[in-house]
């Protein structure tokens, strides 16, 4: 669809729809951007249980509406428009070759008609009221009442509501955005997952002995829902909620044995990506991946490592990731602390370990009822370093991200969001970002924000880099 300039008419108080290709231009829309192998030894293969079917295809037909409030229009309306089209549904690295990629090519992200992206509009508020997401929502779909789609993104620029990036209900059909986010492909890719239900990925530290009992510790740092930036997979929980890995992928041992996890996004179907293991009688799961950095996959900067998972009550989309080792701000900290190779669970009768990892698989040792007992406390072994990964297995990767990625909770503060008839009464969660790429159309000293899901919490993030805090 051609890009359509604002109309020159002034705004007036009522909707007005005219014929012809300047129908929509002429519409007052509200603004405002709202905001988850083989098993290792063949002789084992009895013992596992897969519970994940492969889901069928999902098509997002997806309208993307730019919209002006009458005293603030967008700073670059044709700018901020081919951002769009090229980073919602650009065939290189956008939203549609990201959740396309992470799902198996099970999700579809296409545009609703044309190119994708509508307006600007130009609608009868101020951007003092941007607050009012219920309000911008209503609007940017009348303004593209004849376009049939399944989810709407809305985007405008304003000074105000400043302690968000984006906004997404959770789940639902709505994320708004400021018009720098459309420059932010983490912002974009973290949104999203909020329509798809993902929550803020947490991450808790847990005392020895219990994968329960355990304190919040930061955010987990291995996927955009949990401050991952843009260039990581989603976790192996988040895969899991929507059936993008398939019954080959994912093993739920029901004896003590040993799983050789393939990494992860590695190309191709073949090998266990995924353990899934029932914890106790709430519901509660337990989920170990594998990762590696890889250019060729969406894996591109994440820290080498075994990973768990607490799933609580059986929702993968509100995984935590857990871990006996401190969250360090100078590095990427995994689930181990190093020289540790287990995890147990005392109530649960649950120990695994890692026996052993490289640059193609990690053997995970799975250990149930009376053999948990015995827990593993030697040094990880390694398999001599290829050519194209050294990295000791013992040891954790640099955090990759220092000028994008948010690296601290600050605060909370109490909001109050009014999801109003757009949001169909979902929760509303946001994202903090900042304009992280030179071809960002506003910038301008934006707070970071995670509003925790289903509460009226908003965690300030901050972020750290040679740019200073957005």
């Amino acid at each position: 669809m051609a890009f359509r300039p604002l109309p020159s008419r002034a705004a007036t108080g009522t909707p007005t729809r005219l014929a012809g290709p300047a129908r929509r231009a002429a519409l007052k829309v509200p603004l405002l951007i709202a905001a988850g192998t083989t098993c290792a030894v063949a002789a084992a293969q009895a013992l596992f249980a897969s519970p994940v079917a492969a889901a069928p295809e999902l098509v997002d037909r997806h309208a993307v509406v730019l919209v002006n409030f009458k005293n603030r229009p967008l700073a670059d309306a044709q700018k901020t428009h081919d951002l769009a089209v090229q980073n919602f549904f650009g065939a290189g690295d956008s939203l549609a070759s990201y959740y396309a990629e992470n799902s198996g090519h099970r999700m579809s992200v296409v545009p609703a008609e044309g190119d994708g992206v509508f307006g600007p509009f130009t609608i009868d508020l101020d951007d003092s009221a941007a607050c009012e997401t219920g309000k911008i929502a209503e609007l940017a779909r009348k303004a593209v009442s004849d376009v049939t789609y399944d989810r709407i993104s809305v985007v405008f620029r304003t000074d105000f509501c400043g302690n968000w990036w984006g906004l997404g209900s959770q789940p639902g059909p709505v994320t708004w955005f400021h018009e720098g986010a459309v420059a932010d492909k983490a912002a974009l890719y973290h949104e999203l997952g909020h329509n798809l239900g993902f929550a803020h990925q947490e991450r808790e530290l847990c005392p020895a002995g219990t994968l329960t009992d355990c304190t919040r510790d930061g955010y987990s740092r291995r996927t955009p829902m949990g401050a991952g930036g843009a260039k990581k997979g989603l976790s192996a929980p988040e895969l899991l909620a929507h059936q993008w890995l398939t019954t080959l992928q994912t093993v739920t041992p029901t004896g003590s044995t040993t799983v050789r996890l393939t990494p992860l996004h590695a190309a191709g179907t073949s090998g266990v990506r995924a353990v899934d293991l029932p914890l106790n009688a709430q519901g509660d799961r337990i989920v170990v991946e594998y990762r590696i950095p890889d250019a060729t996959t969406r894996d591109i900067d994440v820290a080498q490592g075994v990973n768990f998972y607490h799933v609580p009550e059986g929702r993968y989309d509100h995984a935590v990731m857990v871990s006996n080792a401190q969250r360090d701000d100078t590095s990427d900290s995994g689930s181990f602390a190093a020289g540790s190779t287990s995890l147990t669970d005392t109530a649960a009768q649950l120990s695994i370990s890692v026996e052993r990892v490289s640059a193609t698989g990690a053997d995970v040792r799975i250990r149930l009822g009376a053999d948990a007992k015995t827990a593993l406390g030697t040094a990880l072994p390694t398999d001599p370093p290829t050519k194209e990964r050294s990295r000791s297995a013992g040891t954790t990767a640099p955090a990759p991200h220092t000028s994008t990625e948010d690296t601290a909770a600050i605060g909370p503060v109490t909001v109050t969001v009014a999801p109003g008839p757009s949001a169909h009464g979902e929760a509303l969660a946001t994202t903090g970002a900042g304009p992280a790429a030179e071809n960002a159309v506003s910038a301008g000293a934006i707070g970071c924000a995670l509003i925790a899901a289903g509460g009226g919490t908003v965690f300030f993030l901050r972020r750290r880099g040679a740019r200073g805090r957005y």
